[in-house]
């Protein structure tokens, strides 16, 4: 019967096995947690900048009584060390708080997530980077002092401009902050997507108000066929006793693991290996499982154990790609009496399986040992209420498993709904240090010209003029930001072509054009918000606040 079968064997280490593809995941959480970082590094050193030049009278003042560069360094460091020292408690705390939710909620989902915690290691990590933070902050606030212009602008009364950011160097920070926002909202929103679009998939099945229920042998040899049998069909009647149960099929559920099964074709001796499971007679139609053509089993198929067998569409167009499936005969072995196709049904997915593949049904045992409930709406059964239903049977069973559909078919789709949310935060994350980004480098362009929107004002020009200037001089810049941040992800594509080209499909477009629309709304923000304390009040406010 195997003459001209073949089996092929496929090794993975046992450490592949377990973790799985988790690495993959964390390198592409710690991608978008540095991406994050970049924009929040921006964000603070822009913060920083910005603060030192409102300070310019301050530091003028000092200088005027004596200090030096190097004290006027140490009273930055001073400065941004405290803040360092009060954001590294911060985020200790909510790290501890996190790690402990892990540990609370998904400890039997991700292996070794109880030995997550703060350790002296990452404690000692955190401030030498507190500590490195606050000496960049400091550096790069200490970079702007022109410490000679101090004196001559305490002489003129403040005005003038000793301290100021390069013009340059905001363009820079503007561009940075929307390339690497353009780049990072994309990405999330692609993984969020594709994510939701797996949680979301009609499965073609349903497992609502459904339980599973498995049985183990308490006893030194396990019971005869029969003997079994006759005890399963007791309790089944006693567990339809229960008032929340509404039926049950005495076989495993829709959700179990298929096996595989060496067939042949007797018509064209050709030679299969579909997925196989046994199932009951009411199976299909208590998890809407849609017949295409012929009929289910039936309660006499399941007593007698007869030789029928339910196929689904998948294994149906291979078998006969012109026509029906039905009455077609599978053989098991040459010993064997063939399986004669009665019946095809529409194909399901498994949670995150990516095709639908070739599947055959027979007629469970009365012997099996597993059962699908399924309740009435609104109902719940507890394990007490079950395992008093198996003692009044017999007491040569104990409850093995009793597991609702709807918890396995998350568990299944965990990855799903890390990802989804996941991404959906990082996305949000970006978006906010972004729009707190720009708004911060756009609102100091926009005081360093007040005096010049001032002047418009005064010999005429409307709001919507200045709007339009404020939009039309950083336009181009916001501009160059998108094309780079194109520009990189065409190249992260060259490189990883082959692990990205599952990802790539026309939905990209629409994604792209979402994160474009989006980086355009928060930049178009940035820009008008600033301006609304100029454009909202007569000229003459902006002309008197002017150096």
């Amino acid at each position: 019967f195997f003459n001209g079968w073949a089996i092929e064997m496929q090794l993975e280490s046992f450490q592949t096995a377990i973790v799985g593809d988790s690495q993959n995941t964390v390198y592409k959480l710690l991608a978008g947690v540095l991406g994050l970082v970049l924009i929040a590094f921006a964000n603070i050193a822009n913060l920083f900048m910005s603060r030192t030049a409102e300070q310019q009278r301050q530091l003028a003042i000092y200088a005027a009584l004596g200090a030096k560069k190097s004290h006027l360094f140490r009273s930055l460091l001073a400065e941004s060390g405290l803040l360092m020292a009060l954001s590294l408690l911060l985020a200790l705390i909510v790290a501890s708080l996190g790690f402990s939710l892990l540990q609370a909620n998904l400890a039997s989902e991700l292996p070794r997530i109880n030995e997550l915690g703060v350790n002296y290691i990452t404690f000692l990590a955190s401030i030498i980077l507190a500590l490195g933070f606050a000496l960049l902050f400091a550096f790069l606030s200490s970079k702007m002092i022109n410490y000679r212009a101090l004196n001559s602008m305490l002489q003129a009364s403040g005005k003038g401009t000793g301290v100021q950011v390069s013009k340059r160097f905001r363009q820079a920070l503007i561009v940075s902050q929307v390339a690497i926002a353009m780049i990072l909202v994309f990405a999330n929103i692609t993984l969020f997507k594709e994510a939701v679009d797996t949680i979301m998939q009609p499965p073609g099945y349903s497992v609502h108000n459904m339980t599973q229920m498995s049985l183990s042998v308490s006893a030194p040899e396990y019971p005869p066929k029969e003997e079994v049998a006759a005890t399963m069909v007791e309790l089944k009647k006693s567990l339809l006793e229960l008032p929340q149960v509404e039926s049950i099929s005495h076989s495993g559920s829709v959700l179990d693991g298929f096996g595989l099964w060496a067939l042949t074709a007797v018509a064209t001796g050709e030679n299969f290996t579909p997925q196989n499971n046994s199932v009951s007679h009411n199976y299909f139609t208590m998890i809407n499982q849609a017949l295409l053509e012929g009929d289910y089993f039936s309660e006499a198929d399941i007593k007698d154990r007869n030789r029928v067998m339910v196929v689904n569409d998948e294994f149906a167009k291979r078998l006969s790609p012109e026509g029906s499936a039905l009455g077609l005969q599978m053989s098991s072995g040459e010993d064997n009496e063939p399986f004669t196709i009665i019946g095809v049904i529409k194909g399901v997915k498994m949670p995150a399986q990516p095709d639908v593949p070739m599947r055959v049904y027979t007629p469970s045992s009365l012997a099996n040992t597993q059962m699908t409930l399924k309740l009435r709406d609104g109902q719940s059964i507890e394990r007490e209420q079950v395992v008093s239903a198996i003692k009044s049977v017999s007491n040569l069973y104990a409850l093995f498993s009793l597991e609702t559909l709807d918890s396995l078919k998350k568990n299944r789709l965990f990855t799903q709904y890390t990802t989804a949310t996941t991404t959906s935060a990082l996305a949000i994350i970006t978006l906010f240090l972004a729009s707190v980004g720009l708004y911060g480098i756009l609102s100091y362009s926009t005081q360093m010209r007040r005096f010049e929107l001032g002047t418009r004002m005064a010999i005429g020009a409307k709001r919507k003029d200045l709007v339009g200037l404020i939009i039309k001089d950083n336009l181009w810049v916001i501009v160059l930001g998108i094309v780079l941040s194109v520009v990189v992800m065409l190249g992260i594509y060259i490189v990883y072509s082959n692990a990205l080209f599952a990802y790539m499909s026309i939905d990209l477009l629409s994604i792209f054009l979402t994160t474009l629309l989006s980086i355009a709304l928060l930049s178009l923000f940035a820009c008008y918000w600033p301006l609304r304390q100029y454009i909202n009040q007569p000229a003459i406010h902006s002309l008197r606040g002017s150096d």
